[in-house]
């Protein structure tokens, strides 16, 4: 027999989601054992029981109380009498959470194909944006250049239009000699 403590560690949750999972499953019919001293004492079949509960709340996003009246219905552990049974439409066979479970099973492993479906979808989106985020910027580095070179052309006078060069800064030597003529700080 296993304690709370080793369930907790295969199950890799805190002891007290244990108590907690074993608290439901006993609301929903499932017998768990205790000891003399009115402590839990868990099988291999409640560590079992406690693997699909788990499962079945972090894969389809059940309840904790949902998902142990589906664990207790499905290991029949629960007494006939506890079991919640489900009634078809013609209100004539009942039905067990075991048929219930199997569909919630196939339902899940669908949601889950679709998720991945959906995942690489998006994988796909997320790269085709990346690639018009770099065309848009080598076409914006374009048009600037394009605009640079539109503008310094504009920027010429019509009769230097043979002059490659464009002449926008005063010649360096000019300016010296205007700053040595102390009659030109003047003006």
């Amino acid at each position: 027999m296993l304690g709370t403590k080793e369930i907790s560690e295969i199950l890799g949750v805190k002891a007290v989601t244990v108590r907690k999972y074993a608290g439901e499953l006993e609301k929903a019919g499932y017998s768990v054992s205790k000891s003399d001293s009115g402590h839990r004492e868990y099988s291999e079949d409640d560590a079992t029981a406690f693997r699909h509960m788990k499962a079945l709340c972090e894969q389809s996003g059940m309840t904790v109380e949902l998902a142990a009246k589906v664990v207790a219905a499905k290991h029949f552990k629960a007494h006939e009498s506890v079991a919640p049974m489900v009634v078809s439409a013609d209100n004539q066979i009942p039905e067990r959470y075991e048929e219930r479970y199997n569909e919630l099973i196939e339902v899940m492993q669908q949601l889950g194909e679709q998720n991945q479906q959906q995942a690489a979808e998006l994988e796909r989106v997320h790269k085709r944006m990346d690639e018009q985020n770099a065309n848009i910027s080598v076409i914006l580095r374009e048009v600037l250049e394009t605009r640079r070179l539109v503008a310094a052309t504009s920027a010429r006078k019509w009769w230097k239009f043979w002059d490659k060069e464009i002449h926008d800064e005063p010649d360096p030597k000019a300016v010296w000699n205007k700053k040595q003529n102390p009659e030109n700080y003047l003006k």
